[in-house]
């Protein structure tokens, strides 16, 4: 189950129930992914948790470069610690400490682009905000992130990636 904390009075519970609609919305289209794929035998195997967070944190990267506001950036990656996850069994996630050297799967990161394209997923009139948006996939991230790791390691890995993602700046 995931929570995000809400303020005590009303503002800004609309925007969090849209990021957490969204974002499961994201989430459950991925897993979906995953499961026919699986069933394919197209990727040899299930893409780990890591492989999909990276997939989802290199979409937002991209965003918020196509975006030019970079502000974007410290924001979502803020935003990390305050989605709320409960951990799956700690003593499941025991494991080497991960690294952003995983497998990128480009077929992955078009179904990605897909789910954002499509506007049974998100409207595409613009009723939807770049931030909630940017905001779901940090959701989403952090869900198959605590597949692999325990919650406290998967949002310091999604913070970090967000963080040191930024397209490199070229200077003539």
């Amino acid at each position: 189950m995931s929570l995000i904390s809400k303020p005590f009075d009303d503002s800004g519970v609309d925007m969090v129930d849209d990021i957490a609609r969204y974002g499961t919305l994201i989430s459950k289209r991925i897993e979906q992914f995953r499961q026919r794929n699986h069933l394919r035998g197209s990727t040899g195997n299930t893409l780990s948790g890591l492989e999909v967070t990276l997939a989802l944190c290199e979409t937002l990267s991209r965003i918020i470069d196509t975006s030019s506001h970079e502000p974007y950036r410290t924001e979502c990656a803020r935003a990390v610690d305050t989605i709320f996850l409960e951990s799956v069994s700690v003593d499941s996630l025991s494991g080497p400490e991960p690294t952003f050297k995983v497998r990128q799967s480009q077929d992955l990161m078009q179904e990605i682009s897909s789910i954002l394209a499509d506007d049974q997923a998100l409207p595409g009139d613009g009723s939807v905000p770049l931030q909630t948006v940017l905001l779901a996939l940090v959701w989403s991230a952090l869900i198959f992130a605590t597949e692999s790791l325990p919650a406290d390691q998967a949002r310091a890995w999604v913070r970090q990636y967000i963080m040191h993602s930024a397209a490199p700046v070229l200077y003539h």
